[in-house]
């Protein structure tokens, strides 16, 4: 027997002799290996039936006959309380969901749809990107270096494997639009897999597959990243191969890439498409591949076109600049990928199951997946997710003070949901305490003080772990390799701890609690309303409160206002079950409305909150005012400056000074088009766009321009892949007709982009839309 220590990187199951075995992706000093074991079955629990049901429990399908394998009596702990019921196992994972239905119908079924290698990690406490010791076997008879696992177990590491990536993109040749896989062919896929140098296969359609093929066999990566490839580029090759008789055989055992519930599965290798990681950074409203590069400051321009020039630089011979966009294409792609995965890395450690997983999983999932191994732990098995969700009161926001405020501070209330979780034991296994319990104020829901929850219990092992890797930053350089992991380290945790409130209001979620959720926005509100008080009674102005966070002022000296701020937070950390720290020190912060606010950092920064600014469905044009709007008030609290920048853009749109970048306008499908009852304006130029072959996906954005004429202003877009050319005045559009002209509705743009994304601003300084057109002008001093 030998004895085999490495990392673990992905887990699946084949099926040998009519029975699942565990199928477990390794990597060592020496390389990949696999390591088997058949001593694993599948099972899952059923509460509340008589043990008849279950020796009588048979499912007839027409290919077989399905019985669970055998059964066992057991005692099972759930939320604190026990049960009577049976583990029932199955044959075969396939044979799980016929045998779940037919329970169902006679008790309570539990655990039923945890995929079966990720049973397996639970059971075995094994960790993706962690360590593991495999004991067993060599089989002799294996392409790949594989044991037959007599023994395993995790060995716990802090830092991650070292990994080999694989980053590709893909570029089509399509004469218009979208390019289809029926007939248009692949001319370019770029590839990198370091630091230095990009490969480009081009060529022959035929050969550029092949070549693919064999690279990914040659260097051999455990990762291949793509951006948006799960829905575009891999679906497009796996067509174009078939067209092209070619067996995509990209799998670590030489099997063919297969897609489940339309997401690519390659054997033994992770896929991970980064597009998944950037649908949930919310401050990317358009989530093209180089607006994330921008956001994550790794951008990198050397391509002189764009992605709609392709067709025309390529048909005309001037391949080398669509070669060039293609080296730029993946050199983002990979850049971004060393900026996102790290995280990842961690999250699939803590969370057991593999990367490629994790980075499709939305925060309620992670936070599902980590309750399930904790569980474990305790003995405990989990509820099943509600039928109906309840909805409940969010949390406190005080009405700001309007206008422009000096020398500001925002107070910032730490991980609030956690501690208030932590404080008052909020957990779905304390609810309904009878004897010694905390009261929410405002809903009155009671909360056992002891023992410690489930959920308090977990909550304070993360803090406690990031709180200890956050002393161990403060040993080390900025710019060191350890400081840079454990910084990776405390943020997932931050991540995963923030998480657990939402976690416990969503619908979806296996520990669903609507009294924990009321219950903790409950004392969030009250601890906001607390210290407002608080900050008032030691002579500040309290300017806005939200959620977690309140503005206060009390005078105009700096250092005077740092002293008196450390004075209040002294006092509120000790009234208050919260760590309070300063957020934000504002030389000059303005207020619209609730959760809309704009302010200058003492040290240079601007912030801005909810404002239009910061929205995707505005031209970029009335984005760019509203910035400029926004520093002229803050920087030099000139309104009347501000103001007459707006006329000079306004005088700028009439003279046709415009281009067409600045005037587009996007919006998102969430759904097809064909689907809406309102025929909006972005869905009206999906239509149009359709017409002409080019199909827009649900979830994806439609650009679309208003050009003057009869009809709404649905009527009037048009998708600005259908402009051909646009000189500030005069728009060439593509339709089935031949080209047609149509001038830009510059009066839609000022009245309905320019001045609603300012006024709303400029009107906290009293002026209106006459003000803004140029009819008057006021002063800034009336409103000190």
């Amino acid at each position: 027997m030998e004895s085999r220590e490495g990392w673990l990187i992905d887990a699946d199951y084949v099926t040998r002799n009519d029975r699942a075995v565990v199928r477990l992706w390794c990597k060592d000093d020496e390389g990949v290996f696999v390591a088997y074991d058949q001593n694993f079955r599948p099972y899952f629990y059923v509460i509340g039936i008589d043990e008849s049901v279950v020796e009588n429990a048979v499912v007839t399908t027409k290919k077989e006959v399905i019985r669970p394998e055998s059964y066992e009596k057991t005692r099972v702990k759930c939320l604190g309380k026990e049960y009577d019921g049976y583990v029932i196992y199955a044959a075969h994972p396939q044979h799980v969901p016929k045998l779940r239905e037919y329970f169902s119908q006679f008790g309570d079924v539990r655990e039923a749809d945890i995929p079966f290698a990720y049973r397996y990690l639970i059971d075995m406490d094994l960790a993706c990107m962690d360590g593991i010791v495999v004991e067993g076997k060599e089989l002799s008879d294996s392409k790949i270096r594989s044991y037959e696992v007599e023994d395993v177990r995790r060995r716990r590491k802090v830092e991650f494997p070292d990994l080999k990536i694989l980053v590709f993109d893909c570029e089509m040749l399509s004469s218009f639009g979208m390019p289809e896989p029926e007939k248009d062919p692949v001319i370019v896929i770029s590839v990198k897999t370091a630091e230095d140098g990009e490969t480009i296969l081009t060529g022959d359609e035929r050969a550029i597959l092949r070549n693919f093929i064999k690279l990914i066999r040659d260097e051999d990566p455990d990762i291949i990243v793509g951006y948006n490839q799960d829905g575009f580029d891999w679906p497009y090759l796996r067509k174009r191969a078939d067209l092209l008789k070619i067996d995509l055989n990209v799998g670590r055992d030489g099997s063919k890439i297969v897609f489940r519930g339309g997401r690519p599965k390659i054997t033994g290798r992770l896929n991970v498409d980064l597009y998944d990681i950037a649908v949930r950074i919310s401050d990317i409203k358009i989530k093209k591949l180089e607006n994330v590069a921008d956001f994550l400051g790794t951008k990198i321009e050397i391509a002189e076109i764009e992605a709609k020039d392709i067709y025309r630089y390529w048909t005309r011979g001037e391949r080398d600049k669509v070669i060039t966009y293609a080296r730029q294409d993946v050199i983002n792609t990979y850049l971004i990928a060393k900026e996102l995965l790290p995280m990842h890395y961690e999250l699939s450690k803590m969370i057991r199951l593999p990367v490629d997983d994790i980075t499709r999983m939305g925060r309620g999932k992670q936070v599902d997946w980590l309750l399930l191994s904790e569980a474990k732990k305790i003995g405990e098995i989990a509820p099943n997710p509600p039928e109906h969700a309840e909805s409940y009161e969010g949390a406190f926001v005080l009405e700001p003070e309007r206008g422009l405020h000096e020398n500001v501070v925002s107070l910032d209330f730490a991980s609030m949901y956690p501690s208030i979780m932590i404080a008052f034991n909020i957990s779905p296994d304390t609810y309904g305490c009878g004897g010694d319990c905390y009261t929410a104020p405002e809903v009155g829901h009671r909360f056992r003080k002891s023992p410690d929850g489930f959920f308090k219990k977990i909550l304070k092992t993360l803090i406690e772990k990031r709180r200890e890797i956050k002393a161990e930053m403060k040993k080390l350089s900025f710019n060191s390799p350890d400081y840079r992991l454990l910084d990776i380290k405390q943020q997932t945790l931050k991540v995963l701890t923030n998480s657990f409130y939402g976690y416990m209001g969503w619908n979806m979620a296996r520990w669903y609690c609507h009294p924990c959720a009321e219950a903790t926005t409950a004392w969030g509100r009250f601890f906001i309303k607390k210290s407002a008080k608080i900050a008032e009674s030691m002579g500040f102005r309290v300017l806005y409160g939200d959620t977690d966070s309140i503005f206060v002022t009390k005078n105009a000296d700096p250092e005077a206002m740092k002293a008196d701020v450390e004075k209040l937070i002294e006092k509120l950390s000790d009234e208050l079950p919260i760590q309070i720290e300063v957020d934000e020190y504002y030389s000059a912060v303005f207020f619209v409305e609730k959760k809309r606010y704009a302010g200058l950092t003492a040290d240079g920064r601007i912030v801005v909150k909810g404002l239009e600014v910061r929205r995707g469905d505005w031209c970029e044009l009335a984005k760019k005012v509203q910035r400029r709007v926004i520093e002229v008030i803050l920087k030099e609290k000139d309104p009347d400056k501000a103001v007459s920048y707006v006329r000079n853009v306004i005088s700028d749109i009439r003279s046709g000074n415009v281009k067409l970048e600045d005037v587009v306008i996007y919006k998102g499908l969430t759904k097809k088009p064909s689907k809406y009852e309102s025929m909006q304006a972005h869905v009206k130029a999906a239509l149009k766009a359709k017409e002409m072959g080019i199909v827009y996906p649900v979830s994806s954005k439609v650009g679309y321009v208003i050009v003057k004429g009869s009809g709404n202003v649905g009527d009037r877009a048009y998708p600005v892949d259908l402009i051909e050319e646009f000189d500030g005045e005069e728009l060439k559009i593509k339709t089935k007709g031949g080209i047609i002209v149509k001038r830009l509705d510059k009066d839609y743009y000022i009245d309905n982009q320019i001045i609603p994304s300012v006024l709303r601003i400029l009107e906290r300084f009293g002026y209106n839309e006459a003000n803004v057109k140029g009819v008057s002008q006021t002063s800034l001093d009336s409103f000190f």
